[in-house]
């Protein structure tokens, strides 16, 4: 049960890792595309950015405060790894994965669309990766505010 069980702190660590690994996956896929439309479609950048700046700020930061706040907000010092989701934060991962994957297989949507929509939201996705791993490094889960801090020794 130990394997499963880790001090809460490590949950930001995990939640960074895990949002770095899919935003540099989903910019994998429109960050070529983007490149290989070449500037003959400059006004993709932008919309890039758009993208970029909607998710950054208005979905994802938001997130990050959520996640953050619902784990600091845990009595237990230690958490199953697994809580650095809730559950409804899963069913949209799944979602979204699922949704994303169908409308490319599918040939729904064109190429120049998911160039400049997945490179922004990708970007967005790594962004706020490395905000948890951030809250991780500053150790800002470990208490509640307004508690005695616990020496990270102990949490081991």
């Amino acid at each position: 049960m130990d394997l499963v069980v880790i001090p809460k702190n490590r949950l930001m660590l995990i939640a960074g890792m895990v949002w770095c690994v899919a935003g540099a996956m989903v910019s994998g896929i429109g960050l070529p595309l983007l490149w290989k439309l070449g500037f003959i479609q400059l006004v993709l950048y932008p919309l890039a950015g758009v993208v970029f700046l909607i998710f950054y700020f208005l979905v994802f930061s938001g997130l990050v405060v959520k996640h953050t706040e619902r784990i600091r907000a845990r009595s237990e010092q230690r958490l199953p790894f697994w809580n650095f989701f809730d559950t409804s934060s899963y069913v949209v991962m799944a979602i979204m994965m699922a949704g994303g994957m169908w409308l490319r297989l599918a040939r729904v949507i064109p190429n120049w669309m998911i160039a400049f929509f997945y490179s922004g939201l990708g970007i967005a996705l790594f962004s706020c990766g490395v905000r948890f791993l951030r809250v991780f490094s500053r150790q800002d889960v470990l208490v509640a505010k307004g508690e005695q801090a616990i020496p990270t020794d102990k949490l081991d």
